[in-house]
């Protein structure tokens, strides 16, 4: 009887030591990297670019207004106008925080003749459009567009 105590003992104090044992490996383990990693582009809209203060710059290192009518080629153009974003965002309420105030900016405003079309296909006008285009005067990077259609010259998505 004292051999089957001492061997069950024995035993237990075994299996009870491997038990700690692994259980101090699992919690001090390293995690071991497997696979190799692999750069993951980034996709363009997830990034935000910034625009710091540019109004001190030379009228040199700006855009010229040929390179803006060019860029806009598609519309007749009444007007192309180099102004501030400060003055652009005052006019029509469109702030962005990642532009600066005193960001130099061209204001392109024309018609586009006949149906104005998105870029899936989408029609937005059927006829004159007036669109308002904002252009960073150093870099080109478009700002945005505003589409203002005439009355009864819109066409509705919304059922």
């Amino acid at each position: 009887m004292i051999n089957i105590f001492t061997i069950t003992s024995l035993s237990a104090f075994v299996f009870a030591g491997a038990t700690s044992l692994l259980l101090v490996q699992t919690v001090t383990a390293k995690l071991v990297q497997t696979k190799k990693q692999v750069n993951q582009p980034i996709p363009f809209n997830s990034i935000v670019r910034i625009y710091p203060a540019n109004n001190s710059l030379p009228a040199s290192r700006l855009i010229t207004i040929e390179r803006v009518l060019k860029k806009s080629s598609k519309m007749q153009i009444t007007e192309a106008k180099l102004t501030t974003y400060e003055e652009f965002a005052a006019e029509t309420g469109e702030y962005k925080s990642s532009i600066s105030n005193n960001r130099m900016v061209w204001i392109v405003t024309g018609y586009v003749q006949g149906q104005l079309s998105m870029s899936r296909g989408r029609s937005v006008c059927t006829d004159n459009a007036k669109l308002v285009e904002v252009m960073d005067a150093e870099t080109g990077d478009s700002f945005g567009r505003s589409i203002y259609c005439p009355p009864k010259n819109e066409i509705n998505f919304m059922p």
